[in-house]
């Protein structure tokens, strides 16, 4: 399990940053945009890394331009006690990209991707066999007007 991480610090935010804005500069090169020594940043790197708050270095894809551009959300209500087999399950879903266990109606919330409504009804069809989901309630995003990336909240902290 990962570590419980610290409060980013100003140097942090500041490296994360720099990795968001250039993510294949060198770490002599990062080291010198931020105003550190590398070896400063090959250790902040290696601590975030470690504490779980860097995930991994992969590109952004757009679902869009990559064939998927149907988005949905759905909420499940699933039998009591059920948690671990239904999200097991929901994860084998390639897409299904994100699981939440939420608050007020249904129990968990789901993010979809799919090449079309169809693809997208097949997903749901899928969802809806898995024995222990009872209900399941979908809706369709029109538009994205704002998807911002943990790293905004983190230019914008003090």
């Amino acid at each position: 399990m990962n570590e419980m991480p610290s409060v980013l610090d100003a140097l942090d935010r500041q490296l994360i940053t720099e990795l968001r804005r250039s993510p294949r500069s060198s770490l002599t090169s990062i080291a010198k945009e931020i105003g550190v020594a590398r070896g400063t940043v090959y250790s902040r790197l290696e601590q975030l890394e470690r504490t779980g708050v860097i995930t991994g270095y992969g590109p952004e894809i757009d679902a869009t331009a990559a064939g998927h551009g149907v988005l949905a959300f759905c909420t499940l209500e699933i039998e009591q006690g059920s948690h671990e087999p239904t999200t097991s399950r929901l994860a084998a879903l390639a897409e299904v990209l994100e699981i939440h266990t939420i608050t007020g109606r249904g129990d968990l919330l789901l993010r979809i991707v799919a090449r079309s409504n169809d693809h997208l009804h097949e997903v749901i069809q899928e969802i809806s066999s898995i024995s222990t989901v009872g209900r399941t309630q979908t809706q369709l995003a029109l538009a994205t007007t704002i998807s911002r990336p943990v790293t905004h909240v983190l230019r914008t902290e003090q």
